[in-house]
């Protein structure tokens, strides 16, 4: 099992790598894209051909409207919410979800530099463009200097103790070599489906009618996502709208991502299949056992 899961990672990684090499990664320092992505995600930028960009793609521009070194330093990451073909070029109008008003200006198609891929929540916090020097100094504690002290123990003590490890490592590959691992379908079965329930239930919203249309009665807020512009309502517990929506989900996950898994069929049941699927396979241990290899042989009249 731990082959498969390793072989899995190892595909995954080799089908994605050749477009990772062309993604360029955002800091987000302000709000103007809540709850889309948030100050402090990491945002990937893919370069785009300013012809494919459609209303609705989230963008990464300079700003039409800045002079001098912020023109040419600052990136603003917003939705197309139109496009203007003119005389003169061709024009993208933009606005932040979390914004009454469009950008000021229309931003000429040289000034886009990609198209927002993928969000990852909280890793601009990792990064030097985070204004709090106390998650700064944790995030380097936490993942940078403790990781690298332990690296370099661990090796300064193999380098030390390099026959005894060698010894260890052929003991552990032989005593590994002794054993084989039974898989119990009956409780495999059962743990998936016990998370299939947990992430059904959880994914599940509590809408109630209201005088102007629905209103969120649960305790987390709920993601109702449509075909239009930007495509999706966030409501707080006991925020209600007036929309129309094809699929109604809590938001467990960024934005972002459920935005995007909206596609798949059957959203989001298949969505609850795939996660449950998921955490089954990371329990992997709960649901297999290891047993040693007993190998028969007829010795006389005695088996042994």
């Amino acid at each position: 099992m731990r082959r498969l899961l390793s072989f899995a990672v190892i595909l995954v990684l080799l089908l994605t790598f050749p477009r990772l090499r062309t993604l360029t990664p955002l800091v987000v320092l302000s709000g103007s894209m809540e709850p889309y992505f948030n100050p402090g995600d990491m945002v990937l930028i893919e370069p785009v051909n300013a012809s494919g960009v459609q209303i609705g793609d989230v963008v990464a521009f300079h700003p039409a409207w800045a002079k001098g070194e912020e023109a040419r330093n600052t990136l603003y990451t917003h939705r197309v919410v139109g496009i203007i073909r003119n005389a003169t070029g061709l024009y993208f109008v933009t606005k932040g979800d979390n914004n009454e008003e469009n950008d000021p200006a229309p931003v000429p198609a040289q000034n886009v530099v990609g198209k927002v891929t993928i969000v990852l929540p909280y890793l601009g916090y990792m990064t030097r463009h985070n204004p709090d020097r106390r998650v700064l100094l944790a995030v380097y504690v936490l993942f940078i200097l403790l990781p690298g002290i332990y690296i370099l123990v661990s090796t300064l003590r193999e380098l030390s103790e390099r026959p005894v490890v060698a010894r260890r490592k052929e003991r552990l590959q032989l005593i590994s070599s002794r054993y084989s691992r039974l898989v119990f379908p009956k409780k495999a079965l059962s743990i998936f489906i016990g998370f299939l329930l947990f992430f059904t239930v959880l994914l599940t919203p509590r809408l109630d009618s209201a005088s102007d249309g629905f209103a969120n009665g649960g305790k987390l807020p709920v993601l109702l996502i449509s075909g239009g512009v930007p495509g999706y309502v966030y409501l707080n517990p006991g925020d209600s709208c007036a929309c129309n929506y094809t699929s109604a989900v809590n938001a467990v996950l960024p934005v972002q991502w459920l935005v995007l898994l909206s596609g798949m069929p059957l959203f989001p049941r298949s969505l609850a299949l795939l996660l449950a699927l998921l955490s089954t396979l990371m329990l992997y241990p709960l649901w297999t056992s290891r047993f040693p290899n007993v190998e028969v042989k007829r010795h006389g009249p005695r088996f042994i």
